[in-house]
């Protein structure tokens, strides 16, 4: 069994962020969990709520553990977005100088990526889950996806729930490919569409109006799903992705 490495904060003899002894046993109990891989990196902790009740511990002694495991960089907390894993355990160096294997940062290129350079990568993607979604999805399949755009037309003013429903439609139709790779690669466009930081205000606080357009330009799309016509339904990706691109950029 791999041995664990010491929290930080019991090596570094620097106080930086004082806490009661409470607040320290939970951040080392959760410093055990994000190192033996059970939160891995970028994933999330459970919220604050949820480590009060799991621990029996009230609201103030769990933000003191996410405070002292934060100013060492075990996590990172994002308001609308709870307690991000960066921690990653040391790899031991491949043989023959190969770089070790790892998991691809997808936080650190949500930060990095400009609106134009996700918009570009969308604009080769999308359209082709599109066609190949058309060719290949089953009739259960565009059920779902019509049950999940049903959910988005009773969406009016809840901005942060349609964007969700939103990605989940997305999402839905690159399963329709049947193709694990594809569907696998959008994932992970998705998350850094999510994760970057000019988008993330704008997704999750959409107004009513542009709510009513989204719904709009959805419903054509689902209608060319549901009638199999290929060439209207990548002709509408591609009229969203624009507008999206347009919103997002300076002065959008």
């Amino acid at each position: 069994m791999t041995e664990l490495p010491d929290p930080p904060w019991e090596t570094d003899g620097e106080v930086r962020h004082p806490v009661t002894a409470k607040a320290r046993h939970l951040a080392d109990t959760l410093f055990a969990a994000i190192a033996s891989g059970v939160y891995g990196f970028g994933t999330r902790l459970p919220a604050e709520r949820v480590l009060s009740e799991t621990h029996g511990l009230p609201r103030s002694i769990v933000r003191q553990a996410l405070g002292l495991m934060e100013s060492f960089g075990i996590i990172e907390r994002r308001v609308g977005s709870g307690s991000v894993v960066c921690f990653r355990r040391r790899q031991p160096k491949a043989e023959y100088g190969a770089p070790p294997s790892g998991i691809l940062d997808l936080t650190e290129i949500g930060k990095s990526t400009s609106p134009l350079e996700l918009g570009v990568v969308r604009s080769i993607i999308e359209p082709e889950i599109a066609r190949l979604a058309i060719l290949n999805m089953t009739a259960r399949d565009i059920e779902a996806i019509k049950a999940i755009q049903a959910e988005m037309e009773e969406v009016m003013t809840d901005g942060e729930k349609y964007a969700a429903l939103e990605d989940a439609f997305r999402m839905r139709l690159a399963s329709g490919t049947h193709s694990p790779l594809l569907e696998a690669v959008y994932a992970m466009v998705n998350q850094v569409r999510r994760d970057a930081s000019w988008s993330v205000q704008r997704r999750w606080r959409l107004s009513p109006a542009r709510i009513r357009e989204y719904k709009l330009q959805n419903r054509s799309l689902c209608e060319a799903i549901e009638s199999r016509d290929i060439e209207k339904a990548v002709e509408f990706v591609r009229l969203m992705l624009a507008d999206a691109h347009q919103e997002l950029m300076p002065g959008g």
